[in-house]
């Protein structure tokens, strides 16, 4: 079973990724190592945590007897595609030569991915998993009277 601590526990992880590689693309030169690897442990673990909300969670949020539980999730998984799709087209676009050639135009897209990104999981932490609790609860509730 999916928890929210699990889910957190990622978040957590992709933030401090992200922040790492916010670090970097703050320097005026490109680093001689470590980037593509950095950039590559985001992207795997931000792509698991994904996959976990898009067939795990969001479906089960949806199906709640609560309609404001469904409609947040309704919302979060619409957004998240967005996201998700924007950083697989990042990590396709900025690949090593490009980065090397365009380092400036690598930093200003980088902050402004990581920028979106870290704010959904903010939004999530706040808005979306406390309703995931909530939901956990009431089918526990549900599943005691049964």
């Amino acid at each position: 079973m999916m928890t929210r601590e699990l889910l957190s526990k990622e978040h957590r992880e992709i933030d401090a990724l992200a922040r790492e590689l916010l670090g970097i693309v703050a320097r005026t030169q490109r680093p001689e190592q470590g980037l593509a690897s950095l950039r590559w442990r985001l992207n795997h673990i931000l792509m698991v945590h994904l996959v976990k909300e898009d067939q795990l969670l969001y479906p089960a949020l949806r199906k709640s007897n609560n309609p404001d539980i469904a409609a947040i999730a309704i919302k979060f998984s619409t957004e998240m595609g967005g996201i998700a799709k924007q950083f697989i087209e990042y990590m396709q676009v900025w690949n090593e030569a490009s980065i090397k050639v365009d380092w400036p135009g690598f930093c200003n897209d980088t902050r402004s991915l990581l920028t979106a990104l870290r704010e959904r999981v903010r939004r999530e932490e706040r808005d979306l998993y406390p309703r995931l609790t909530e939901s956990l609860e009431a089918a526990a509730r549900r599943d005691a009277a049964a």
